[in-house]
């Protein structure tokens, strides 16, 4: 099985077609939040929710990735690729790192308002997101310990244009796209995934 986990504030509407190409490939939206605070719980959490196993694959876009990287310490995966993700919070871009702790007084209601007004997909999506969720996980990725040594090969899809997440130094693929090229570029992303799933 493929599970395919959405950035903050996102659903499975991150992963359009063609990614539904994919053999066994399911889209996960997040589960409801329940006070979880860390991304290891949250990890703990998709596990339970989507009967995630051992061989399985896992992809994960943005704050999806980070909680893939959690659920790799627990479950032996077959596969693991990050989209537009980071491997340890010092990978995130330092302004974010400054800014984050506003998240906890920061007007969610209005900007969920905003975005519902915004005719575009992206703004929808987080016009839906909970609101105690996105606070957590604002706290959480950066007291994230990161991925650390398991035994899976951590495989990475970037934006050479991200300014959330800066391209890493090694990129298994480096796409002219910003922070969304699950969305933005998702016929490359496809493309690379079905070789490396073929390959394994």
């Amino acid at each position: 099985m493929i599970h395919a986990l959405p950035g903050m504030g996102a659903d499975h509407r991150m992963f359009p077609a063609p990614w539904t190409t994919l053999p066994d490939f399911m889209a996960h939206d997040w589960p409801r939040h329940r006070g979880e605070s860390s991304l290891a719980e949250v990890a703990r959490t998709i596990i339970d929710a989507y009967s995630i196993q051992d061989g399985d694959s896992l992809i994960g876009a943005s704050l999806g990735g980070m909680v893939a990287c959690e659920i790799a310490k627990l479950r032996r995966l077959r596969t693991l690729i990050l989209i537009g993700s980071a491997t340890h919070k010092a990978e995130i871009n330092p302004l974010l790192a400054c800014l984050h702790p506003l998240a906890n007084v920061a007007p969610f209601d209005w900007l969920r308002f905003s975005a519902s007004k915004i005719p575009a997909e992206l703004a929808q999506m987080f016009a839906g997101a909970e609101q105690s969720f996105i606070r957590a996980m604002c706290a959480a990725i950066f007291q994230w310990e990161g991925l650390g040594k398991t035994p899976v090969q951590c495989l990475r899809i970037h934006g050479r244009y991200d300014l959330v997440i800066p391209p890493p130094a090694q990129a298994d693929l480096l796409l002219n796209a910003g922070h969304l090229p699950s969305i933005t570029h998702t016929r490359e992303c496809v493309a690379f995934t079905a070789a490396q799933m073929h390959a394994r």
